[in-house]
């Protein structure tokens, strides 16, 4: 496939995602919007890019409310699937400052992968074998493919023109954090996108994202 169908300003205009949006006050910002569909589209095309395969049904994307732990999110893979999950978080910052001193993140993302299926993923996009079982594995894998999918959304969150975000290490963890993460303040909403592979629900990204600011577009850009 080339690479022109995986363009992602292209996919945003002509959106064929799945959306279960239940009122018009789910439109207040179309900017977060906009950033969820870069998500989604970035993801789609970095594992076509590394497996050569599609997934099998288009992205579900869901608006929700955050739920808080204290002055933290709260996360539970085991909401996501059925059995035990693994899953991994980045935190996204408009500056270097920012993430030297982790301080006013911007967003973040959490990817959420089936345990016993992630050396599966893993083997479809030509990474190591992990054992399922090897917990300590099970979370560096699942923190390569948080890093992946990370890494290529900040590159399609700049050329929509928003500016170059900072992004911190990944952390995983097993089925729970019962600590909650840092998220920004001011959000009330996440983005939860689902994929299906071989049509079974295989990989859930959640997305808390403030508003980003945009950078002075070139020229060049611009053509």
């Amino acid at each position: 496939m080339a690479d022109e169908d995986f363009n992602i300003k292209e996919i945003l205009r002509n959106s064929v995602v799945k959306q279960k949006i239940n009122t018009l006050k789910d439109y207040y910002d179309e900017s977060l919007f906009t950033l969820a569909l870069s998500l989604s589209a970035a993801v789609k095309k970095m594992f076509f890019e590394k497996s050569e395969r599609k997934f099998s049904a288009e992205p579900l994307l869901e608006k929700k409310l955050i739920i808080h732990f204290l002055d933290r999110m709260r996360i539970d893979g085991l909401e996501k699937f059925n059995n035990p999950a693994v899953f991994s978080v980045i935190h996204l910052y408009a500056s270097s400052k920012d993430l030297e001193k982790r301080i006013n993140p911007l967003g973040v993302l959490i990817v959420y992968v089936e345990k016993t299926y992630l050396p599966e993923l893993l083997r479809h996009l030509k990474y190591p074998y992990v054992e399922y079982d090897d917990d300590d594995e099970v979370k560096d894998g699942c923190g390569a493919i948080c890093n992946l999918i990370a890494g290529s959304w900040k590159r399609e969150i700049s050329n929509l023109g928003y500016i170059d975000l900072e992004i911190s290490y990944f952390e995983s963890y097993i089925n729970t954090n019962i600590n909650g993460i840092e998220f920004p303040k001011d959000q009330t909403h996440k983005y939860e996108i689902s994929f299906d592979i071989d049509e079974k629900k295989r990989i859930v990204l959640e997305m808390v994202m403030g508003m980003v600011p945009r950078r002075e577009i070139t020229d060049d850009e611009e053509n």
